[in-house]
């Protein structure tokens, strides 16, 4: 969860009819930009660019165990990346829009997946963190 209090209004408003971004999508990129640009997603997101250093899912698990504030860090990140991919990939928001909101996030996150998400996925299954992976690869088409 990235809030500690319920939101003000859970109830978003209906998309705009010409299918084109409207008011929800503008209260989904302003929540969205709440939670980057807030102390606690900042702080996961800057270890894990400079302080995550891992190759392999063993290793991950044996660094970072649970209860671990590594942990904690890494799944802010990942979760954020993967429930912003559900949304886009299901067209609940913009991704262009979210594209200009969250810029690289989701591609610098992915990277770090990368090296053992598939003996990560082994374990637990084989979407484990598919959204994340699609989100990165929206940056290449």
């Amino acid at each position: 969860m990235f809030r500690s209090s319920k939101p003000q209004n859970p109830q978003p408003p209906p998309a705009s009819p010409s299918g084109s971004p409207g008011r929800s999508d503008a209260l989904y990129l302003l929540e969205i930009y709440r939670i980057v640009t807030g102390d606690e997603f900042d702080t996961a997101y800057h270890w894990l660019r400079t302080g995550f250093k891992v190759n392999t899912w063993h290793d991950v698990k044996t660094k970072y165990p649970r209860g671990s504030l590594e942990l904690r860090y890494m799944q802010r990140v990942y979760l954020f990346c993967e429930t912003l991919g559900a949304l886009v990939r299901r067209g609940l928001v913009d991704e262009n829009l979210v594209f200009e909101i969250v810029g690289e996030i989701p591609l610098n996150a992915w990277e770090t997946m990368m090296p053992w998400i598939a003996d990560c996925r082994a374990e637990l299954g084989a979407e484990f963190y598919a959204n994340v992976e699609w989100l990165a690869n929206c940056f290449f088409e």
